[in-house]
């Protein structure tokens, strides 16, 4: 049985996260700082933190319901005792790397490419091929990613 397509989805969700420099959800966020978690562009409604937490959460969520015991909700999946707005950056990412690590152990753990046809559960309620999650993952990087990037933007000509 071959795990082909599956080791290429692993290689998919690690470019659209972290290793593809120009265009990753990872380094969008490089140059992020503290400071600029909670501030709120003029017309703007979403903060960095917002887009952190959100990123991280859905991350954590797919996992847990796919693979998982399906118990995680977006509220519960923030793992430190502090509540999330008064965790730094380094907290957040520390978290959205987890997150992402474990979707990628998740996959891992997927016994052959057949297995992407199988359906499981999303953390909305439906009923999903893996392929369509695992897509959903990648596609979600990759948006917020070009969000972050625009946030940056406006970010440095508030400053």
């Amino acid at each position: 049985m071959s795990r082909d397509v599956l080791e290429h989805l692993i290689w998919s969700l690690n470019q659209s996260f972290r290793d593809k420099t120009e265009h990753s959800l990872v380094a969008n966020l490089s140059s992020v700082t503290t400071d600029d978690l909670d501030t709120v562009v003029p017309g703007g409604g979403r903060t960095m933190r917002d887009l952190l937490v959100h990123c991280a959460a859905v991350k954590w969520m797919h996992a847990n319901h796919a693979f998982g015991d399906g118990s995680a909700t977006f509220w519960s999946t923030w793992p430190n005792e502090e509540p999330v707005g008064e965790a730094s950056y380094e907290e957040l990412m520390e978290w959205l790397y987890d997150s992402h690590y474990e979707v990628i152990q998740m996959v891992g753990l997927l016994s052959d490419d057949e297995e992407l046809l199988v359906k499981r559960p999303t953390y909305f309620g439906a009923q999903w091929e893996t392929r369509r999650i695992l897509d959903a993952i990648a596609v979600h990087d990759v948006y917020h990613a070009g969000e972050i990037n625009h946030l940056r933007a406006l970010l440095q000509q508030v400053r």
